[in-house]
């Protein structure tokens, strides 16, 4: 489960359930029907590949299935940074912060945090 990438509308879902769990596929299609404008059936659909990919599970719940997220935020998170990382920088985290430095003005804070992140790599590894 920890290198499931997930295409553009199971992020959609995901967030969602990352937000809010369970939820029944009527709350869900209420909270997608504006943005992005997807209809119940389409909602649906997805639904059902979502669980059968092993993504998120139901429960019955009385008169609806309750829908929970089965991987966590963090865990899409690094797989997909993982998979850029290989794919766009052929693993190369080197090449993908000179691309976002050049391309990106980062504030003060994040700077700070950058500093703070790779200082604590340092001292993870015996300043060596």
């Amino acid at each position: 489960m920890g290198n499931t990438i997930l295409g553009q509308s199971e992020w959609i879902i995901m967030e969602k359930l990352w937000e809010q769990q369970p939820r029944t596929i009527m709350q869900l299609f209420h909270s997608l029907e504006v943005e992005p404008g997807w209809s119940k059936s389409t909602v649906n659909t997805l639904l059902g590949r979502m669980v059968d990919k092993g993504i998120i599970y139901y429960e019955d719940g009385g008169k609806a299935r309750q829908y929970y997220p089965r991987l966590r935020r963090e865990d899409a998170a690094v797989a997909e940074t993982e998979n850029l990382l290989s794919r766009v920088y052929k693993g190369s985290v080197s090449m993908m912060m000179s691309t976002l430095v050049k391309k990106r003005d980062f504030t003060r804070e994040e700077i700070q945090e950058l500093y703070d992140i790779l200082e604590g790599l340092e001292g993870g590894h015996d300043g060596k």
